[in-house]
């Protein structure tokens, strides 16, 4: 199907604030706190949220492309069709930042150069399972690991996309005709996961936390033309939408599970040019939209460099230089963010996936 744009614009957004809650935790770590509000750290500067959002705008945006491929069966053909697109969409640009940060790494150890928290965390036996992108399934290393850490949040999208077919096989036909059964099932699992278990970032906490709620994004993709999607997408509906979600942020200091209930009016509102909807299509959000996941999965390395460019210490000498600074590692991080989108993230996704295609899927 068609872009959304909308949602593509709330995927940058999401992405940056993730950057920037990161950006501003190492300054912390530096020493360069920032005198920022709490409802403002809360709603731009939280990222932990910003990835459950993530993990339900993946499952619906799949259930809207791929519904049809697995209502009525799960073959062999299409199975790995699915796969072989989402290994495309995914792989190429991990691979590629993985064997930069391992080139990082080995570069500051032969020269002898300082790294946040130390050389010793990257271990090498970790390596394996970050290529295999299983670092966060608990199975192989404990905790999500040092080479990439964000990455983690990419192994469960891995474990979601396998379970993905079956999924949408064994909710199809019932949904068709009762699709707020399974919802309503979906968001109690979630929640009782949720109480079970505080979100993490690996091992069972993760994939509670992913699975349930990549499952809410693919099963609410029914209701998208009911009449809670329909009051959503009017101009007023999806201001209120959007306001629902960021009181829910300044509600939720850390990620819940209700944060993913209070993203899915959002993602109604945004299916359709509402006014909320005209103001995440907007061409500079869009872009970064298109650029997130290089944003998402490079920050950390991109940074790194970044902040052995543009002098810490001389960041710490007045207050114009420290927003100098920051607008200097923010410009740096996106330019190098969209050099990788297109040079590696699409020609990968173009080559590997054996099709030319959007940046939407």
């Amino acid at each position: 199907m068609a872009e959304i744009r909308p949602l593509t614009g709330m995927r940058g957004v999401a992405a940056v604030s993730v950057f920037l809650s990161h950006l501003h935790d190492t300054l912390s770590d530096y020493g360069l706190a920032l005198a920022v509000p709490e409802w403002s750290r809360r709603l731009f500067l939280n990222g932990g949220p910003q990835v459950d959002v993530f993990f339900v705008l993946s499952g619906y945006i799949l259930a809207l492309n791929y519904q049809n491929w697995f209502a009525e069966s799960v073959s062999r053909n299409a199975y790995w069709t699915f796969m072989r697109r989402r290994f495309a969409r995914i792989y190429p640009l991990h691979f590629s930042i993985l064997l930069m940060v391992i080139a990082f790494v080995l570069a500051a150890l032969f020269t002898g150069q300082a790294t946040s928290h130390g050389l010793g965390r990257f271990e090498p036996a970790e390596l394996p399972a970050y290529f295999l992108l299983m670092q966060a399934w608990g199975i192989f290393i404990q905790g999500p690991g040092s080479w990439n850490p964000q990455s983690w949040s990419v192994s469960i999208e891995v474990l979601a996309y396998l379970v993905f077919p079956f999924l949408i096989l064994a909710t199809s036909r019932r949904s068709a005709t009762r699709p707020w059964l399974f919802v309503v099932l979906a968001i109690v699992v979630g929640l009782g996961l949720n109480a079970m278990t505080s979100w993490g970032l690996w091992g069972f906490s993760a994939i509670s936390r992913g699975l349930s709620e990549f499952a809410l994004g693919c099963l609410v993709m029914r209701l998208h033309d009911g009449k809670l999607a329909r009051w959503c997408q009017r101009d007023v509906g999806s201001i209120i939408a959007v306001a629902a979600l960021a009181l829910c942020y300044l509600l939720t200091p850390t990620t819940e599970f209700a944060v993913a209930i209070c993203s899915v009016p959002v993602l109604f509102a945004l299916s359709t040019p509402s006014l909320a909807g005209r103001f995440f299509a907007w061409q500079p959000l869009f872009f970064l939209g298109e650029i997130s996941y290089s944003i998402y999965l490079g920050h950390f390395l991109f940074s790194s460099i970044a902040y052995r460019l543009i002098s810490l210490q001389w960041m710490k000498t007045g207050p114009l230089q420290l927003a100098a600074g920051i607008v200097l590692v923010v410009a740096f991080v996106l330019v190098l963010s969209t050099i990788c989108y297109y040079a590696i993230e699409r020609p990968g996704r173009t080559l590997l996936s054996g099709r030319r295609q959007q940046a939407t899927t």
